[in-house]
């Protein structure tokens, strides 16, 4: 482990912000480091080719270098600071994802999904201060934009929570949809965000078009996880990312949200969100939980892990309309227009 991760409190630097400490050629340096802290695996990332190419960083000093680094905190009293290894998770199919595409029941979870959203935000403060101060953005933002058949305010609003990183709840949403889809039971007594889900998912499919890659080439795409090093078990293996996944058009911004594993991605039914971010800059493209990747390719460079994932230019939902009563099974449900693929 070549450096340490600090956080503010530890450090004196800031209360609530964390810091890498390494040795470089003017001697103990801090970086500031974006990617620590609740939201650190549910970063964006970005790209223009299609293999995943390492994000730069500070050199990693040598066990020697280190041994001399850790005597140096020892003489400045700063015992607590301690080594942090990254967790590697692997690559698969996410089976608890709630992975819920709504194919034929759009019209009817519209009518149930406003006074669903009013009652989830009764019971839910933070979902209900980010929809609030969302949907007063909202009236100014939508002023000049072009808006898909069908595309309706909630969906521009639902866009709008979720790029709020200003706030846990997209990190929460993210928790849920992971872990929620163990069972019909499960999503129905514990997933606190059904109507939020059921209007981020419909805003990607509206804003991406039915089809996939069938109606245009996919997005090449980046995205960069700070915490985790995501690692595949084969080459040519099949995997979903489990969770509305930010990818970014530009690598730069991908390498901001962390480097421990950069992802190269194409996609096909991710969508651009750019017009609806809260931080447009970030040139930023939603996957959603569904999309099925093959693996092509998986490096590593130093601590960091590098995998490129082609879209299959198909989905898997083992739920479907789950809150009018669609239980979860074995086999898939597609997105209309595409084949439905067997995993």
């Amino acid at each position: 482990m070549g450096h340490l991760s600090l956080s503010g409190t530890e450090s004196g630097l800031g209360e609530g912000r964390a810091w890498i400490l390494w040795i470089c050629d003017q001697g103990l340096c801090l970086w500031p480091n974006p990617t620590e802290g609740p939201d650190s695996g549910d970063s964006a990332a970005p790209a223009r080719a299609l293999g995943a190419t390492s994000c730069s960083r500070p050199p990693q000093p040598s066990g020697m270098a280190l041994a001399s680094l850790m005597m140096a905190l020892g003489c400045l009293g700063l015992h607590t600071w301690q080594a942090q290894a990254v967790p590697i998770l692997p690559l698969g199919l996410a089976p608890d994802t709630f992975d819920d595409a709504y194919v034929g029941c759009a019209e009817e979870m519209e009518e149930k999904a406003a006074p669903l959203l009013k009652a989830e935000m009764a019971h839910h403060a933070l979902l209900r201060e980010s929809w609030e101060a969302a949907q007063e953005a909202w009236e100014d933002r939508h002023r000049g934009l072009t808006l898909p058949p069908g595309f309706k305010a909630q969906n521009g609003i639902a866009i709008m929570v979720y790029t709020n990183s200003s706030n846990t709840l997209y990190w929460k949403l993210n928790q849920a949809v992971r872990t929620g889809g163990g069972s019909r039971e499960l999503y129905m007594r514990h997933f606190p965000f059904k109507a939020l889900h059921f209007y981020l998912i419909r805003a990607l499919q509206l804003l991406r078009g039915g089809g996939g890659c069938s109606t245009g080439p996919g997005e090449v795409v980046f995205r960069g996880v700070g915490s985790l090093r995501f690692e595949p078990k084969r080459l040519g293996d099949s995997v979903r990312l489990g969770q509305f996944a930010s990818s970014s058009l530009d690598k730069a911004v991908a390498c901001r949200f962390g480097n421990a594993t950069l992802f190269s991605l194409t996609t096909c039914f991710g969508a651009p969100i750019q017009a609806f971010s809260v931080f447009p800059k970030e040139r930023e493209v939603l996957i959603p939980p569904h999309e099925v990747f093959l693996v092509t390719r998986f490096s590593q460079d130093g601590a960091q892990s590098l995998v490129t994932l082609w879209s299959y230019n198909q989905t898997c939902s083992h739920f479907n309309c789950a809150y009018l009563g669609g239980e979860k099974r074995r086999g898939c449900v597609s997105a209309p227009g595409v084949q439905p693929v067997t995993i």
